[in-house]
């Protein structure tokens, strides 16, 4: 088994490459994915700061890991598994910007308020009265 310090540099390498905690606890001699998780995470806070693209991507995969860790459970239905499994879900989301409210644009061409005639203006208002409120 490697010295420690190696264990967890190669965890660090081999997950920021991809690799599922899962073949990483097995060929790094953890007890469980679940633990190579946590010692990711651990890894991560103790590391100097990555790039911010590195660090979305690194975190991206641990919320992916911890995922697959639960989701058997969740999907067999034990309740705290499910919960688990959708928090996961809500920090993905989070962390992706899904959670962002739609920017609306307008559809129609710029209007000049400046140039809006009285007419025009008097045909907005009406429109504006007739709406069901």
């Amino acid at each position: 088994m490697p010295h420690l310090d190696q264990r967890r540099a190669e965890l660090l390498r081999r997950r920021l490459t991809g690799e599922t905690f899962a073949t990483l606890a097995l060929e790094l001699d953890y007890a469980d994915p679940a633990e190579a998780a946590a010692d990711f995470a651990q890894a991560l806070t103790e590391t100097e700061p990555l790039e911010l693209p590195a660090r979305q991507e690194s975190d991206r995969l641990a919320l992916d890991g911890l995922h697959s860790v639960v989701w058997d459970t969740a999907t067999a239905g034990h309740l705290d598994a499910i919960d688990t499994a959708l928090a996961i879900s809500d920090a993905r989301i989070r962390h992706l910007g899904l959670d962002a409210p739609a920017r609306l644009e307008a559809a129609g061409p710029a209007v000049d308020p400046a140039g809006v005639t009285a007419a025009e203006l008097d045909e907005l208002l009406a429109l504006i009265e007739e709406l069901p409120i």
